[in-house]
């Protein structure tokens, strides 16, 4: 719903008789003092013969210019919804597009100067007088308030009003306002406008490049029972005093700010229980690449706050055990999309997994038997894990000194739901030895029903273990079974860095073949054959190892060899 459709007397404004009205002095701007504001007309409205004999006509319209008034109004409307809504970083020529539609006709000009909500969008780039001529035209309705910054010369635009009078107008008018959208080089200039009660403001985006507030602030001095949509960077807020009641969208940010600025994990949870309604919560902390952020009080875990509503959850940079507490603290059966992301902070990844968290625990095991996507990198000091299933995403990248910690803890939690996953993404560029991959042997291991094989690369000891899991059955009842009996389907992207070990693998496993359709005896049970490769796509091993290259096409045959998914680059950098 838009400004103009919350007024209730869009069409039954008071009309501006059209004879007093200069465009060309609006368009040019004058002095102040001058007459250039209407004179306002009550002796009918828009439906008057006296006044708008067009509208009651009884012959359809034949040019723009015999257009009915209620058509009109929903034509200019349209055209004007075009700027209502963008975002900071965008606009700043609503006024010079309503007075270029003013300009098309005396019959166009007469309708917009008689319809307020058309009058309701103010932004930076007007002057002065247009900002009071434009806040009387508007009535009673609700506004909306936009500054704009230059995103490259981090000043305000030229040929508006000063930045710091806007702000100020702004301020005096929040009782009015219904959408404000505010950037700035400091955070300290929109601190009036922030403590200002908006009991109509329904969104909100205040958006610094530098952080200059000396004091955390009250949003809205507690009155903005309507907001719904609030975004915040670099502005440190009042968190222990709960945010607003009806918030459904919330993303702050802190990436600029002194790590003593950030909010405990106990703040945040204390504030999210005022918003019962809140369904989106992104938060995202300091960079902080040569500080150490040890939130103290972790251990004192709140009981857990249920948010019904809460459908995204997404945590940046709020070091791993930061987000651990928020995680442990939180609860919501709806929830559909969960990321958390540390970049900056060299830490264990075991203060996320331990001890358990209900919420992520919970969330993985609803997504992993709908698998879409499952995907494991593990680095030397990074890890991440992105869970696709139905209407579920799960991503977990953190910088740590354990990457094998979260395939052991994936192994151990979920070795039900891994049995179900029919397709492996792989990652793994780490020189570790294998027996410091005891985590990823565990989790290749659950993963029984694998048909799709997908590693970029697999570097060090994990290529050994992955390796031997390929290469070696296991023995059963009815005698000896390969590994992930299902897989048809591989893609080696770094095959070529270890041709041996490939040649080897495809071998050993599909080699077999030759000695009959069930493979040779072993011992007194028989090796049953694994299924054929259907496609094993091989990166750079044909150019740089011909020879293993046709050894493997004559085990897997030239059919296999041919295929070529374009999409596996993009498949891959996701």
């Amino acid at each position: 719903m838009t400004n103009r459709e919350k007024c209730n007397d869009s069409l039954s404004a008071t009309y501006v008789a059209p004879a007093t009205f200069d465009l060309d002095s609006l368009q040019n701007g004058i002095a102040a003092g001058d007459p250039f504001l209407a004179q306002e007309n009550t002796s009918g409205s828009l439906g008057d013969e006296r006044i708008c004999p067009r509208i009651q006509r009884d012959n359809p319209a034949k040019t723009i210019n015999d257009l009915p008034a209620e058509i009109l109004v929903r034509i200019i409307d349209a055209v004007l919804d075009e700027m209502a809504y963008l975002p900071y970083f965008l606009g700043g020529y609503y006024l010079t597009t309503l007075k270029t539609l003013a300009a098309v006709c005396k019959w166009w000009e007469t309708i917009i100067q008689s319809t307020p909500t058309f009058w309701t969008i103010i932004e930076s780039t007007t002057t002065p007088d247009e900002m009071e001529y434009m806040l009387r035209k508007s009535g009673n309705c609700l506004l909306t308030f936009r500054q704009l910054i230059d995103s490259t010369l981090d000043v305000f635009p030229i040929g508006g009003v000063d930045g710091f009078d806007f702000l100020d107008f702004v301020s005096l008018n929040m009782a009015r306002c219904s959408a404000l959208s505010v950037a700035m080089k400091w955070g300290s200039q929109a601190a009036r406008v922030l403590e200002s009660p908006a009991p109509k403001l329904r969104a909100a985006t205040i958006v610094a490049s530098a952080c200059s507030i000396d004091k955390d602030i009250h949003l809205f001095d507690g009155q903005a029972g309507a907001l719904e949509d609030l975004w915040l960077s670099q502005i440190p807020i009042r968190w222990d005093l709960g945010l607003p009641t009806r918030l459904r969208r919330v993303e702050i940010s802190y990436r600029s700010l002194p790590i003593s600025r950030l909010p405990h994990p106990q703040q945040i949870v204390s504030g999210l229980s005022s918003c019962p309604e809140i369904e989106v919560v992104r938060l995202i902390g300091a960079d902080m690449l040569f500080q150490r952020l040890n939130w103290e009080g972790l251990e004192v875990q709140m009981p857990t706050l249920e948010l019904p509503m809460l459908k995204e959850l997404k945590l940046e940079n709020m070091s791993v055990g930061g987000s651990g507490y928020i995680l442990r603290s939180l609860w919501s059966p709806v929830l559909r999309n969960l990321e958390v992301k540390e970049r900056s902070q060299f830490d264990s990844i075991a203060a996320l997994l331990h001890p358990p968290c209900p919420l992520l625990v919970e969330f993985v095991r609803r997504a992993l038997p709908q698998n879409q996507l499952f995907s494991v990198t593990l680095e030397s000091v990074r890890v991440d894990l992105q869970i696709s299933g139905g209407e579920r995403h799960v991503g977990i990248s953190v910088r740590c000194g354990n990457p094998d910690e979260l395939s052991r803890w994936l192994a151990e939690e979920f070795a039900a739901e891994l049995s179900s996953v029919p397709e492996l993404r792989l990652r793994v560029s780490s020189t570790r030895h294998q027996s410091e991959f005891q985590g990823l042997r565990k989790l290749v291991e659950a993963l029984t029903n694998v048909e799709r094989l997908i590693c970029l690369n697999v570097d060090g000891g994990a290529g050994v273990v992955l390796a031997e899991h390929l290469a070696s059955p296991h023995q059963a009842s009815d005698g000896w079974h390969w590994n992930w009996p299902r897989l048809t389907h591989m893609e080696l992207g770094d095959a070529w860095k270890w041709p041996t070990l490939a040649l080897n693998v495809i071998r050993e496993r599909y080699g077999a073949s030759e000695e009959g359709p069930e493979g040779p005896d072993v011992g007194s049970l028989k090796r049953h054959a694994p299924p054929p490769l259907t496609s094993l796509w091989l990166d750079g091993m044909k150019s740089t190892h011909p020879e293993t290259f046709h050894d493997i096409e004559r085990i897997v045959g030239k059919k296999a060899l041919d295929y070529v998914d374009v999409d596996y680059d993009s498949k891959n950098s996701e």
